[in-house]
């Protein structure tokens, strides 16, 4: 028998929930890297290599791997090539090196001499048996004296071992080019989701729906080398703020009963409360400024030829206390606050005396966010550090800006109301979200009748169930209508009989009020059922001009709810909040928007089938038209033959 030398790949060790470690490979990418060094003949103890897109740097004779821009226990590293698997499981476990070492000599005896079923023991008295080439068990020993006294034998099930990576589903690895850089602050609390994940973790999910989506919709721009990907980075600030002697004094203060619902509320919704403090909350922004600071100069160090742009994402608080820094940033070219409050002053129209103190508190309140600490508006008086950078745009999830901005006793921000140094601003929220508020009304009042902008679906259409919504709300809208004027033809001939002497505009008043009157059709619903109204639509409003904030385009963007979610929206709201980490319509708008700054636009959308209720608009005049689409596509011609 021909003996081949086994393939080496890197593993990490992954701690999992409950503190269950899961063996993960790293990249093919990565391990090949890795693989490299550690056979190069130059290593020593300064060896590192950065791994997953150079968010890790693996020590390589330390064997363990850290991470770079936040802070988490290190993890162990193996070069690994012999695995095993318990009976109850379906994931291998990685040998020891040493081990692996001992195993693969024992095999390539056996393979070159064809001396098979050897008997392999463990230091720690553990057996492995090579049956043969592909059987290879792993016998373990009981701990413990069987019932009648004996000493300890191989009593369980063996394991089974196996040589090499044929059975790994092993990455590419991510994509060296990196087109654009997110920064993502978390909000209250330490945990990030229903599964108790860290921000850490929830930012991988969202990365990895980046990486997902980008080769799926920009599978064009990936092929010409002009779209790589965009790194997600997370920024967190709750170790800050929860530092031992803070919690030790609520610890102190909090009774003794219902332990973990005080504990949840001192991990998270005093938050909100630290947050609303002149003292916490200037703590908070100091300490988010400064991590921003600190992991854009990192990242631009370990990266210096990156030329892309830099975008934030605030999740719930997060979002909040981006929105405060952003309005306090000053830009490099821009006068100081006072000399634009001054020149606002002397622009004031001559409305008299009163007249002019009132239109200056209200200029007040509405430029309350371009100064430092209003006084009377509700905002602490805190100092706000100063960035780094100037970001191309805000995504802001889950976000309750419009309630603080608010409870502040601020009226309206104003049509100019903008960041100093960030053009663009989104507001993207789930319908059943009930942290979520709407931003756009708080800057053009009319805008509180005109719904969100719903995002579109990441596969290029509504979802089933909207979609079978607005076309039976269509349908229905047609029928009323028919309805309304055969209703009004009849009254319109029984007036033209009795009342032959009037005038026609007489009659027409008079059938138009026996319509109203009768109550049997709402003339204003049906007119507005008719019209359109917009509701659910990804286009209607979307070019409506909305104040300065957002370069004129629209704020606030809705994502479309999950059939089941609409059964019972009380129950969807306790998810809502945190879906956002795992959505694909959220990160594929934010792509959209990221690669739109590059002139880079999606690919084509895949045709999609036709339902049997996409109805033209022409149909719904012809209420009969919309269902004869659904009897052409599903009636057999009696004379046609079947085939399958």
């Amino acid at each position: 028998m021909t003996y081949r030398p086994v393939y080496h790949h890197w593993f990490f060790r992954r701690s999992g929930i409950n503190n269950n470690a899961m063996w993960e490979p790293f990249s093919m990418a990565d391990s090949l890297n890795l693989e490299q060094a550690f056979t190069s003949g130059e290593l020593n103890d300064d060896t590192i290599v950065a791994t997953e897109g150079g968010r890790y740097d693996v020590e390589i004779t330390q064997r363990q791997k850290v991470a770079v821009f936040w802070e988490e226990p290190p993890n162990e590293v193996r070069r690994c090539s012999w695995f095993m698997r318990h009976s109850t499981s379906s994931r291998y476990i990685p040998y020891d090196e040493n081990i692996a070492s001992l195993l693969e000599d024992e095999y390539k005896n056996a393979s070159l001499r064809n001396e098979w079923n050897k008997r392999i023991e463990l230091s720690d008295g553990e057996v492995i048996i090579l049956h043969g080439p592909s059987a290879i068990a792993h016998h373990q020993r009981s701990s413990s004296p069987d019932p009648w006294g004996n000493p300890p034998t191989m009593q369980f099930k063996p394991r089974v071992v196996k040589r090499g990576l044929d059975e790994f589903d092993i990455p590419e690895g991510e994509p060296s080019q990196v087109d654009h850089l997110l920064l993502v602050v978390h909000g209250i609390g330490k945990v990030c989701d229903l599964r108790f994940r860290s921000l850490v973790e929830v930012v991988d999910d969202f990365r990895a729906v980046s990486l997902q989506l980008i080769q799926s919709h920009f599978k064009s721009g990936c092929e010409r080398g002009v779209v790589g990907r965009v790194e997600v980075l997370p920024v967190e600030w709750h170790r800050a703020l929860h530092t031992e002697a803070i919690d030790q004094r609520l610890s102190d203060i909090t009774l003794p009963s219902i332990p973990k619902a005080r504990e949840f509320t001192n991990e998270t919704l005093l938050d909100i409360l630290f947050y609303t403090s002149p003292v916490f909350c200037e703590k908070i922004v100091q300490a988010v400024g400064a991590e921003l600071n600190r992991v854009y100069s990192l990242y631009l160090e370990r990266n210096p030829g990156f030329k892309g742009g830099v975008f934030l994402g605030g999740h719930s608080l997060g979002s909040l206390i981006l929105f405060d820094m952003l309005c306090h940033q000053r830009p490099s070219k821009h006068h100081h606050h006072l000399a634009q409050q001054t020149s606002i002053s002397e622009d004031l129209p001559e409305q008299g005396h009163l007249g002019c103190l009132k239109t200056k508190a209200k200029l007040s309140r509405r430029m309350s966010y371009l100064t430092i600490g209003t006084a009377g508006a509700g905002q602490p008086y805190i100092i706000y550090p100063q960035l780094l950078f100037q970001p191309k745009a805000f995504f802001a999830l889950g976000s309750p800006i419009g309630m603080f901005v608010t409870v502040r006793g601020i009226e309206a921000l104003g049509e100019d109301f903008k960041f100093p140094t960030c053009p663009a601003f989104f507001n993207i929220f789930h319908p059943y979200d009930p942290v979520a508020y709407r931003i756009e009304a708080l800057i053009t009042p009319d805008m509180a009748n005109v719904p969100a902008v719903l995002i579109p679906h990441h596969k290029g259409r509504k979802r089933m169930h909207l979609e079978l919504k607005d076309t039976m709300a269509h349908v229905t809208a047609a029928l009323k209508q028919k309805l309304l004027d055969s209703f009004r033809n009849t009254w319109n001939a029984v007036y033209q009989i009795a009342m032959f002497h009037r005038s026609d505009q007489a009659i027409e008043h008079e059938v138009e009020k026996k319509v109203k009157e009768s109550g049997s059709i709402d003339c204003n619903v049906i007119s507005g059922a008719s019209g359109g109204g917009g509701g659910g639509d990804e286009t209607v409003g979307l070019d409506l001009k909305v104040g300065s904030l957002n370069g004129g385009r629209r704020i606030d963007y809705v994502l479309q709810e999950a059939p089941l979610e609409t059964f019972n929206q009380y129950i969807s709201a306790v998810r809502s909040h945190v879906v956002y980490w795992e959505s694909e319509d959220t990160m594929l708008m934010i792509l959209k928007e990221l690669y739109q700054t590059m002139g880079i636009s999606t690919d084509s959308q895949i045709p999609q089938p036709i339902l049997p209720f996409d109805i033209s608009s022409e149909d719904y005049a012809d209420p009969g038209k919309a269902y004869a689409h659904y009897t052409e596509s599903t009636t057999l011609s009696p004379v046609e033959e079947f085939t399958e």
